[in-house]
């Protein structure tokens, strides 16, 4: 019986207009052949025909090989790992083709590879539809809010939304298009300077998320088969390290024991508050929160943001919340998320909690300061970051205080944390001992 070869190559003689080359599979039986165009284009320098698999070519080696693209317009090592992946899996699929031939004990030529493969696999999976990569990248992101509905919250895509309408304003501004194959590092700089200089309301934190999330859109848009200008990802994003807000063990007390003088929206607020200051809950967590989720001294559930199964043992004060409401149908009373921040500032209000703060945004390399009063900085996500300041400040591991709140990566916890100035000074008495205060002559 016949047996099946598979080859990959690049076709030379059909490179595009920005000089890369398609990849095409070659199948043949008893010498008879058909080509499967694949539809994914690079440059010929990524493509090794001894492996027939896409290679990495590295800043060096560029250098070296003196080649006529720049190291940008070359493919990044996540994108040859990508090519290589769908190629080792178009492979995969048609020996198993072949193979249902054989256990079948059928003859098969060709064509009947090409056929019964085609039928099973109408798309290579390497290229979205034409009509989409040709979209322009605010048409696309309309794709992307629609295709994302179902399993995004709302909140998370309308940063999306924002973005788009940023980008509408500088095609408006520019009377340019935004192509994805115009996307690239001189665009994200030319972009960053028109956040600044015509999006007035905006500081260098709200530009720094809305350049990250149109990273995060191109690298989407890349992983469906979109080809665009790699260089965006060489520009870098500032990032401004941001204050983290969160209630001392004294301001933490002091709230316990603040008297709300019957005010019934500022108790409910208040429990709410300190159950999420007790547990890490976040508000989306509170709020899809049921009595079927206790179980026994600990909570289960599911989590809101990133679906991960979370669990945290309940402790005297979020116990006796619990308590407080075992009447009611559900384990706590329901405030929406503005609601409660606006409560919570109130109750922080009410409780003392004053320390003035200084909040400094940049616009461009001009700093906005403001100081406002603590409480006003309070929302219902302070609870959250209290919980993990006071845990560790109390004695608890990194380890510990992270499987608690269900963080992954310790990238991400360490912003929740803001360990106080008492806490540094009397961590420091313990390590190296107690300091003796000279006083002046």
């Amino acid at each position: 019986m016949a047996k099946l070869t598979i080859r990959f190559e690049i076709r030379k003689d059909k490179l595009n207009q920005e000089g890369k080359a398609p990849i095409s599979c070659i199948i043949a039986v008893s010498q008879k052949r058909r080509r499967i165009a694949m539809e994914k284009s690079l440059p010929p320098e990524n493509w090794d025909p001894k492996s027939q698999r896409a290679v990495y070519i590295s800043k060096k080696q560029h250098s070296q090989l003196k080649l006529d693209y720049k190291h940008s317009d070359l493919l990044m090592d996540s994108d040859v790992d990508q090519i290589n992946g769908l190629l080792e899996k178009m492979q995969s699929r048609l020996n198993f083709v072949e193979s249902r031939f054989r256990l079948n004990d059928k003859e098969y030529d060709v064509n009947q590879i090409y056929d019964s493969y085609q039928a099973e696999n109408p798309s290579t999976g390497i290229k979205s539809p034409e009509k989409v990569s040709l979209a322009t990248v605010t048409e696309f992101i309309s794709t992307y809010i629609e295709r994302n509905k179902i399993n995004r919250a709302e909140r998370s895509l309308g940063v999306y939304s924002q973005l788009q309408k940023h980008l509408e304003a500088y095609e408006q501004s520019t009377r340019n298009k935004i192509t994805f194959s115009r996307i690239g590092l001189a665009f994200f700089e030319e972009l960053q300077s028109f956040l600044i200089e015509e999006r007035t309301t905006l500081n260098n934190v709200t530009i720094a998320k809305q350049l990250s999330t149109l990273k995060t859109l191109l690298g989407y848009a890349r992983k469906h088969g979109i080809e665009m200008n790699q260089s965006y990802r060489d520009f870098t994003i500032k990032r401004q390290k941001l204050e983290v807000i969160t209630l001392s063990e004294g301001e933490y007390k002091s709230l316990k024991s603040a008297n709300m003088k019957g005010v019934s929206r500022h108790e409910k607020a208040r429990d709410i508050f300190i159950f999420l200051c007790a547990t890490s809950m976040r508000f989306s967590d509170y709020n899809q929160f049921k009595r079927e989720h206790i179980k026994g001294s600990t909570i289960q559930l599911t989590m809101k943001k990133g679906s991960k199964p979370w669990e945290i043992p309940l402790n005297p004060d979020s116990l006796s919340i619990l308590d407080k409401y075992r009447e009611l149908a559900e384990p706590l009373p329901k405030i929406s998320n503005p609601k409660l921040s606006k409560y919570i500032k109130e109750v922080c209000e009410v409780a003392g909690i004053n320390e003035s703060i200084e909040i400094v945004r940049f616009k461009g390399a001009e700093p906005i300061r403001k100081v406002c009063p603590k409480h006003q900085l309070v929302s219902a996500h302070t609870g959250r970051k209290t919980f993990c300041t006071l845990s560790l400040e109390r004695g608890a591991s990194v380890e510990t205080v992270m499987k608690w709140s269900g963080h992954e990566s310790y990238a991400s916890f360490k912003r929740y944390v803001n360990l106080s100035r008492t806490h540094s000074i009397s961590e420091m008495e313990r390590v190296w001992g107690k300091t003796v205060i000279m006083k002046a002559v």
